[in-house]
């Protein structure tokens, strides 16, 4: 059986720790990105959302899921930082 959520848009500005314009100074970083399913990372978004763990970035995915919504899941590398983000065009 499936859990379902009433996930609603002002939901989710409380579960990313940095939001971030997604700009070309994200891709002189590239190498210390990578997306969960192996594909090529799309500097094309407009935000970034960086995620705690896992769990806040199915909440987060469910929503984008939702509304239709492109966005790709990313692992960032860097120390000290959350550990994942979803790239995406949406405003939260």
């Amino acid at each position: 059986m499936a859990l379902t959520l009433n996930i609603i848009r002002e939901d989710l500005s409380f579960l990313y720790s940095i939001s971030m314009d997604w700009d070309q100074d994200w891709e002189e970083q590239f190498e210390r990105f990578e997306d969960v399913k192996g594909e090529q990372v799309d500097f094309t978004f407009a935000k970034a959302y960086w995620l705690p763990d896992w769990a806040t970035v199915m909440i987060f995915r469910s929503y984008l899921e939702s509304i239709n919504a492109s966005f790709q899941i990313l692992i960032d590398n860097a120390e000290n930082l959350d550990p994942y983000l979803i790239i995406c065009n949406e405003e939260f």
